[in-house]
């Protein structure tokens, strides 16, 4: 297993944080994981739901004051 990439997306706004983290996810191995920086808020459900809805698996593994960690793993 490789490293996980972390991606900053705290300087997108919707839609582009989507757009962005599907592009990472691109450039990931099916399997492997990248760990998504994204603002707390709306910002963290917009992404998660929506990643989860084109199939990936998604887990939030922390969440510090105003920014949230999103795991995701490529699963197609």
């Amino acid at each position: 297993m490789s490293d996980i990439t972390l991606v900053d997306l705290t300087l997108f706004g919707c839609p582009m944080h989507y757009i962005k983290a599907r592009e990472a996810l691109k450039h990931t191995a099916i399997e492997e994981s990248v760990d998504l920086l994204v603002n707390t808020g709306d910002a963290v459900d917009e992404v998660f739901n929506s990643l989860s809805q084109d199939g990936q698996e998604c887990a939030i593994t922390s969440s510090e004051g105003l920014t949230t960690t999103i795991r995701v793993r490529r699963k197609q």
